[in-house]
């Protein structure tokens, strides 16, 4: 068992959003080359087009609404909707909206520089 408190100040900003690491495979799973992630895109604001190339994503909006492309197919997401994004596949995120667009990012196989920016 472990518990892991809400911490607010443990944000990365990185460009166009910001994340926090929830729980790393290695150290808290036990489980090595899975990440869970909570991302969250400021209004009017977008992540730009990526892929990995082995990183296997599950997305599933936790609050908010926006907007990803995946392999060039657009989905207009809300709370509640789940998909995945499998490696290779370019996709990207943005949020027109003026509430925040967050959600939790699962990633297995992941591996530090595995993200292609394009």
């Amino acid at each position: 068992m472990a518990y892991f408190p809400v911490d607010k100040n443990c944000w990365q900003l990185m460009k166009g959003y910001k994340k926090s690491v929830l729980l790393k495979g290695d150290q808290d799973l036990l489980v090595e080359g899975t990440l869970i992630q909570l991302l969250m895109i400021e209004p009017y604001t977008s992540v730009a087009a990526h892929y990995h190339e082995q990183t296997l994503e599950v997305f599933h909006i936790t609050s908010g609404a926006g907007n990803m492309v995946i392999d060039g197919e657009l989905f207009q997401l809300k709370k509640g909707d789940t998909l995945t994004c499998e490696p290779k596949i370019v996709h990207s995120s943005e949020n027109p909206y003026s509430e925040p667009f967050e959600y939790i990012v699962i990633k297995t196989h992941w591996s530090e520089g595995d993200s292609i920016w394009i």
